[in-house]
């Protein structure tokens, strides 16, 4: 059984483990630095929740929640915990449309992360997206955007409105 901590702010004991998951499990290009991360954790549509069961810390979550969709930004378990259904369980946990981004499935890797979503039942959009880089001096990041049912064009057009106007305001700007 997955408990879920929400972590509001840098003072937070769940703070420090989260963030450093974080930093290992994603390129600069697709996390924030840690003041604008800090920034993210005040908007009200942020939830950044720190992932544990009763053998302790497992993984992270950070998701932006507006009516009816839930964007899953980051989303990793512990290396050490993985194929244990843990992802699963907590992927369980988001309910309305879901929609998450990932890289295209170029390698070994890339293509069990897409066999893992597509497991929890998302399926691949057609639309293209870009993840602008979170921090200057990174590229920007061709990604591929998944769905939990399926999203039509009218509410992926929604999606990339919301995105631009939620997280890409706590992205570093050259």
């Amino acid at each position: 059984m997955l408990y879920t901590t929400r972590i509001t702010h840098a003072q937070h004991p769940c703070h420090a483990e989260w963030m450093l998951l974080y930093e290992e499990a994603f390129p600069a290009s697709e996390r924030r630095s840690e003041a604008r991360h800090l920034e993210a954790l005040a908007d009200s549509a942020f939830h950044c929740l720190h992932l544990a069961d009763a053998f302790g810390f497992v993984g992270l979550m950070a998701y932006w929640l507006w009516d009816g969709l839930v964007y899953l930004e980051h989303f990793a378990i512990v290396p050490a915990r993985r194929g244990q259904g843990l992802g699963h369980e907590a992927l369980k946990m988001l309910k309305d449309y879901v929609i998450v981004e990932i890289e295209p499935a170029e390698d070994s890797e890339k293509v069990r992360r897409l066999a893992f979503y597509e497991s929890c039942g998302f399926l691949c959009l057609p639309q293209p997206h870009v993840q602008l880089a979170y921090q200057t001096g990174q590229p920007d990041v061709p990604l591929w955007l998944l769905s939990r049912p399926a999203m039509n064009d009218e509410q992926v057009t929604r999606f990339e409105q919301l995105y631009a106007a939620g997280p890409m305001r706590y992205r570093d700007r050259a």
